[in-house]
């Protein structure tokens, strides 16, 4: 009995330690294209699908592969590190320029990920646009009303029918400039023995028109009598002057502190709003982020806050994709 213990501790222990050498990788595609995943030239699914789960790789450093299983797109290589013990999950889709890529999108201890794919909902009743209905009538009213430099100016045409044989027409027109009003009043016959007769009426009134023209002040920032230049550092300048260190090892504290990644993100973000970064920061922020996302997302936000851009590839080393530095230099560039 003693040895059976002995040898049952033994197994679960070199389950535990084979477990802890090795790590898992979950792939699937955003828009459901079904693909092949191959891992170190290893095939993990004979047959194309749209999410693979590829359990044990023993490579700190795995090429991972993606044939997508539509012909004519090019496979998608990717450069992964892993860290043993853990569960990647990577996401299939495409960047702005149409291609395919990877995106990592979490990472957890072994076994925490769902087996099954997470469906996104489908929508099942759809409603076609009905044609706005044009109301009809026996008349019509325009009205037009400009106020320029404190003037009024007032036009207003209105068109009725008679209602006797509908072969009449009634117009009436209204003009005022500056309080002076001048009313018309025509009726047209149908060519049937009607009359036509004219009225005009002109009308003069004081009228006291004031107009505001509301304009918002933007405030402008003054500029610095010196411009401040980090010691060593001669290149292009995003922002004034970056956090000191006991600020910055304040901030630091304070995003460690939270549990979820979204409190992080949060915090991070509202006290980036006011501050000025060196590039070095904010790799040292994106190091307290686990998902490739958020260090990504994080990086775009800070590029404009960041003070000595020209150093601002530094932060690549933060990223574990290649991916995730092309989407970055796409979001640089387009600044």
């Amino acid at each position: 009995m003693y040895r059976s213990g002995i040898l049952a501790t033994c197994i679960l222990l070199s389950l535990g330690a084979a477990k802890a050498q090795s790590s898992d990788i979950i792939v699937f595609s955003e828009l459901g294209e079904k693909f092949t995943l191959v891992i170190d030239g290893e095939v993990k699914n004979e047959a194309p699908a749209t999410r693979v789960v590829a359990k044990g790789i023993r490579n700190e450093t795995p090429l991972v592969v993606v044939r997508v299983a539509e012909t004519g797109v090019p496979p998608v290589r990717q450069n992964t590190f892993l860290e043993f013990g853990k569960e990647y999950t990577l996401k299939l889709t495409t960047n702005k320029k149409g291609e395919y890529v990877l995106r990592m999108q979490g990472m957890t201890d072994q076994g925490e990920a769902s087996e099954e794919a997470v469906e996104k909902p489908r929508p099942t009743n759809f409603q076609e646009d009905t044609p706005a209905s044009t109301p009809v009538s026996n008349g019509s009213n325009v009205t037009q009303s400009v106020g320029v430099g404190g003037q009024q100016v007032t036009t207003t045409v209105q068109t009725t029918e008679n209602g006797v044989g509908g072969g009449g027409e009634n117009v009436t027109m209204s003009f005022g400039v500056n309080g002076m009003g001048i009313n018309m009043n025509v009726g047209v016959n149908d060519g049937m023995g009607g009359v036509q007769s004219t009225t005009t009426t002109r009308t003069v009134t004081t009228t006291t028109t004031s107009t505001t023209n509301a304009v918002r002040d933007e405030p402008v920032a003054a500029a610095p009598a010196t411009v401040y230049r980090m010691p060593g550092y001669s290149g292009p300048i995003g922002c004034a002057m970056p956090m000191s260190d006991g600020e910055f090892n304040d901030l630091k504290g304070s995003i460690a502190s939270k549990n979820f990644e979204d409190s992080k993100m949060t915090l991070a973000k509202q006290v980036a709003r006011d501050r000025c970064f060196s590039a070095a920061q904010v790799k040292a922020l994106m190091g307290l982020f686990s998902f490739e996302e958020s260090k990504l997302d994080l990086a775009k936000f800070a590029y404009d806050r960041t003070h000595d851009i020209g150093n601002y590839y530094k932060v690549n080393d933060a990223f574990s994709f290649e991916s995730s530095i092309e989407e970055l230099n796409e979001h640089i560039q387009s600044r």
